[in-house]
């Protein structure tokens, strides 16, 4: 575990899993309310494949300084991981690549169309939140557009059916007692999540390094198909894998084994 300064003075935690002699870096972002120690394992599998690989604790969850489910802007996010490329970088002067999870597979994104002076070498965007696979209740909806004003920091519970996420009842059973697991979301972070959503789907253009999308074809918490739609439009190198029968957390599957090859090819082929 090691610790890194945000550019508002928020303090943010990591775990590194370094390779002996690395081929490449990888920045693994975790999704909403989750936390890196959830993804030790993606960190030993990249190490052993060669990899190092750094998983952060996004602001306001894990470890992490900030206020737990809650976003000011969203583009504090993109300068933490400006902040995380750059310590990264004192660590090993290897290229970097992005594994972005769920919520993080949407930083990830965003990331990309917004700083191409200091471009990225390849992304893995693992089932991104581009948007919902259901439809909130209406009293959410109405209270978020409100509240988003006058309480943006008010935590509402956002409690996630935990048997989802993976065809792994282990795996489920262990995120539904993981008390790292935060459960709420503020007024405040749904305005600029929904906001990052819009500005990713108009922005796809300026994306220009390449990028895997691993999708889950029974993924029940955000919109597979929005996600393949938005690879589908993108131009350059952008390789789409489909697993028909998973659910949201891909890595966390039974048969993982092949995501991960994927993952372990797309990284030796573009680096």
């Amino acid at each position: 575990m090691a610790a890194l300064t945000a550019p508002d003075g928020t303090q943010l935690v990591y775990d590194s899993y370094e390779a002996t002699a690395p081929r490449a870096a990888a920045l693994i972002l975790h999704g909403w309310a989750d936390h890196a120690g959830r993804w030790r394992e993606t960190g030993e599998r990249l190490r052993d494949a060669g990899y190092s690989a750094y998983a952060l604790d996004l602001r306001g969850h894990g470890r992490s300084g900030g206020r737990r489910g809650h976003l000011s802007r969203f583009s504090q996010l993109l300068g933490d991981l400006q902040a995380f490329r750059r310590v990264v970088r004192l660590r090993t002067e290897r290229p970097q690549v992005l594994l972005g999870i769920s919520f993080g597979g949407l930083v990830a994104l965003r990331y990309l169309e917004t700083q191409p002076s200091d471009p990225i070498s390849g992304a893995i965007v693992m089932s991104p939140w581009l948007g919902l696979a259901f439809r909130p209740p209406l009293w959410k909806l109405l209270a978020g557009r409100v509240l988003a004003d006058l309480w943006p920091t008010l935590p509402i519970p956002a409690r996630v059916d935990a048997d989802v996420l993976s065809r792994d009842p282990a795996v489920n059973q262990a995120y539904a007692a993981d008390p790292a697991i935060h459960r709420v979301m503020t007024p405040g972070a749904w305005r600029e999540i929904q906001w990052a959503q819009r500005a990713v789907a108009a922005d796809g253009h300026r994306i220009e390094s390449p990028l895997l999308f691993l999708l889950p074809g029974e993924d029940r918490l955000v919109d597979a198909h929005l996600a393949r739609a938005f690879a589908d439009s993108l131009k350059g190198a952008v390789r789409v894998r489909w697993y028909p029968e998973m659910y949201h957390e891909i890595l966390h599957d039974p048969q993982r084994d092949e995501p991960y090859g994927d993952i372990i090819g797309f990284l030796a082929g573009k680096l």
